[in-house]
């Protein structure tokens, strides 16, 4: 018990410095770059905190559950989503740039939207996971040539040594990702010496475990008012796992779906993109109030794992 003590509080300390270093360097990094913390942000921020929901899909799929593989990226995208995004704007309501509302807002729901038809027949075959694959593509080349389209018109800023920061961000994102795994486990095996049972744990430190890396960085970035690298790394971080994770997983293994996932999951996952785009571009502006319904969808979400509810579709 001590052991698990000391790893789970030493995964707080990671996560905590791990953060730090990565936000002192989104933005000198932008400007060496001469593009947007967006920028960064979506290219290589969110890629990177999407590693814990690859790798536990990944090990879920390779021990015999494939299926646990889709419930767990539907989950953690559910939870970034609505508890991450909610939880920042508590905090600090977040001013919504152009960029976010026209291009990041839409293409997370594009991306549930087309898991959800392909998931309909039950499973995820290579197939579909080669149409996820191609459907990031549009949204990646969007990205580049906004990135290219601002060097142009953005003078190079001078930093001295910038592959220092740059083996300095790498490293925060790599203690990001160590400190929710000991986070994870360690947490876990605490849980089960109090006698929690496994659904309060899955409900707890699975589900926020994997978006532990997403949860730093929005609301650190909320601390230090980056305002597009918090809803940035949100929407950039689940359309990358909705369409690069599930869809490489795919091309290893077909992944069979849940008929609970496509009948409740993905559709609530759906409505609480679409609530969250009618949030930030009506007001340009992601106030309390909002944060609050964000909030009690998660609370809904988690009433349906107890309770058993599903949305029946046509």
């Amino acid at each position: 018990m001590t052991i698990s003590i000391l790893f789970f509080t030493l995964g707080i300390v990671l996560l905590w410095v791990g953060t730090e270093f990565v936000l002192r360097r989104v933005p000198i990094l932008a400007g060496w770059l001469r593009v947007s913390p967006l920028v960064v942000t979506v290219l290589l921020l969110a890629v990177m905190t999407s590693l814990p929901e690859f790798c536990v899909s990944l090990f879920a799929s390779m021990r015999g559950q494939p299926a646990a593989a889709v419930g767990n990226i539907v989950g953690s995208n559910f939870v970034t989503l609505t508890f991450v995004a909610g939880i920042c704007a508590l905090w600090r309501p977040i001013v919504v740039g152009p960029t976010l509302r026209e291009r990041e807002s839409s293409w997370m729901i594009l991306s549930t939207a087309l898991l959800l038809i392909l998931s309909m027949d039950g499973v995820i075959s290579r197939m579909d996971g080669l149409i996820l694959l191609a459907a990031y593509y549009p949204y990646l080349q969007g990205t580049i040539q906004d990135a290219q389209g601002q060097r142009s018109s953005t003078p190079p800023v001078s930093v001295a040594q910038p592959w220092r920061h740059i083996i300095i961000f790498t490293s925060g994102i790599g203690m990001i990702v160590l400190g929710s795994s000991w986070i994870v486990e360690n947490g876990t095996s605490l849980a089960r010496m109090m006698g929690m049972n496994d659904l309060l744990i899955g409900v707890t430190f699975y589900a926020f475990g994997t978006s532990l890396p997403e949860l730093a960085i929005a609301l650190g970035a909320v601390l230090k008012r980056q305002a597009d690298v918090t809803l940035g790394e949100i929407y950039a971080s689940n359309i990358f796992t909705g369409l690069v994770v599930v869809g490489a997983l795919c091309l290893i293994r077909p992944l069979p779906v849940e008929p609970i996932i496509v009948q409740r999951d993905l559709p609530m996952l759906i409505v609480a993109g679409v609530l969250l785009q009618m949030f930030v571009t009506t007001g340009k502006k992601f106030v309390r109030i909002e944060a609050m319904v964000m909030i009690a969808i998660y609370a809904l979400f988690l009433t349906a794992q107890f309770m058993g509810f599903s949305i029946s579709l046509p």
